[in-house]
């Protein structure tokens, strides 16, 4: 069967299968029960479109030998075909067997997946299975699945990738994309942009367009979680290309596309982008894109538009991010003049949990009115919540120093420490950084000149 074996890693199913039915036609006892066993787990591979041939298959091996119900590996594949087939899990679990072999183990994990139990199937898959090559890659990559179906994206691509190192071929190809976004997920550009290079060697002369859009759409997010805009811009636009090329159009492509606009400061641009990204998406997805949509519109002070967007997403029960979306809606509110709505908004914003862009509408509200202790202790909580380098975070480090500065260079010490944190943010010909340049320089010789920070 060493032969089998190796075919089925190789991915030539052709002589595989060839091989399989002549040994079972001329074998007979354990012999042809062991080819019936490999048989039906070579068709397993094909899920639901292998159910009937992989039944067959078992069928054939318990004609040869009937005491064949009894071995793990029967049973194991048996129970996986019963899942894919939609059996109720208590059916199932009464096939399972209870075995430590590493072959029924795997598709043991396996039925466990087709049931939904994706923690169960971590627990077998997380032990050291010695299995053949063609499932050794497989079950990494069956692991990979449990991992992002439990929303675990980082495990995800480590197992990905290291089902690309066993896999071979195209195979090596897909579990590198699939690492790929993974990594785009848990935010790990580096990691994400690295399994696409070393995907590079397995394209395609003749590349399926839709393969490469969905390249051309990690490469872009990739970039543009390692702050890369321009290069996240050139790769959406060939993503986009390969729509009009025959690609399935994906609401993300357009997302992406506007998401890189913003990041260059065209929002108006990225308004266009972001209509067809809400025109292509459905459900939770459209509510993702109008979210973005409502902060182009924001961004380029079409504060009606703006509003009305914001309390579309607001409409939807199920989104995931409705701190956000109260905190660009008090801000909007700040901007219009409505200040009781856009406190109103900042509280509920800091209440979902979007902490930073709540206090800093409460902050901007209570600088206006001069009180400035009590714009202080907001922008502080700002700066302390919201990620390093964000726009909040600089917006909230930026009122800090100035609130400092209107109370009279209060805390010099703390005002250059912040400055000197902040300005590395900031391009040289914003204002801002010309006036916490200022600001740090005054408190510097307040302090006597001293650059050492207490």
């Amino acid at each position: 069967m060493q032969v089998v074996l190796e075919a089925l890693h190789q991915g030539d199913y052709d002589t595989a299968f060839e091989t399989l039915v002549r040994t079972l036609a001329l074998a007979q006892g354990e012999d042809a029960a062991e080819a019936a066993l490999l048989l039906a787990e070579a068709y397993s591979l094909y899920g639901e479109g292998g159910i009937e041939r992989a039944n067959r298959a078992l069928e054939e091996g318990l004609g040869s030998v009937p005491t064949l119900e009894s071995h793990p590996r029967y049973r194991a594949i048996l129970a996986e075909m019963r899942a894919l087939e939609g059996a109720p899990e208590e059916d199932v679990r009464q096939i399972l067997p209870k075995t430590n072999d590493p072959r029924a183990l795997y598709h043991q994990a396996q039925a466990l997946m087709y049931l939904g139990l994706p923690e169960e199937a971590l627990e077998i898959l997380n032990r050291p299975l010695e299995l053949p090559a063609f499932l050794a890659w497989r079950a990494h990559t069956l692991r990979g699945k449990a991992y992002e179906r439990l929303g675990q994206a980082a495990e995800a691509a480590a197992a990905y990738k290291e089902a690309a190192r066993l896999a071979v071929g195209m195979e090596h190809y897909w579990n590198l994309i699939d690492a790929s976004a993974m990594f785009v997920e848990a935010g790990m550009g580096h990691e994400a942009l690295q399994a696409l290079r070393e995907a590079q060697p397995d394209i395609p002369e003749l590349e399926d367009p839709e393969d490469a859009a969905t390249r051309y759409y990690l490469e872009a997010r990739s970039q543009l979680l390692l702050g890369n805009p321009s290069l996240a811009l050139d790769a959406i636009q060939r993503a986009l290309e390969k729509e009009r090329e025959g690609a399935e159009p994906a609401h993300g492509t357009p997302l992406v596309h506007g998401q890189a606009l913003m990041q260059l400061g065209h929002p108006r641009e990225a308004i266009e982008a972001f209509r067809e990204a809400v025109k292509r998406a459905e459900d939770s997805d459209r509510s993702y894109a109008l979210h973005e949509l409502a902060v182009a519109y924001l961004e380029s002070g079409e504060l009606t538009e703006a509003e009305s967007t914001l309390r579309e997403v607001l409409r939807d029960p199920e989104y995931g991010y409705p701190g956000e979306a109260y905190g660009d809606l008090a801000e909007i509110f700040y901007r219009l003049g409505r200040y009781e709505e856009a406190a109103q908004a900042a509280h509920e914003a800091i209440r979902q949990g979007s902490l930073s862009a709540g206090h800093l509408i409460l902050g901007n509200l209570a600088y206006d009115l001069l009180h400035l202790e009590e714009a202080l202790e907001h922008y502080t909580q700002a700066g302390q919540e919201a990620p390093e380098g964000s726009r909040d975070w600089v917006t909230a480090q930026q009122m800090v120093i100035d609130t400092l500065a209107q109370l009279g260079f209060r805390r010099p010490e703390e005002i250059v420490s912040r400055s000197e944190a902040v300005l590395p943010y900031l391009h040289p010909a914003d204002e801002w950084h010309q006036t916490l340049s200022n600001y740090a320089e005054r408190a510097r010789t307040m302090m006597g000149g001293n650059r050492t920070l207490n």
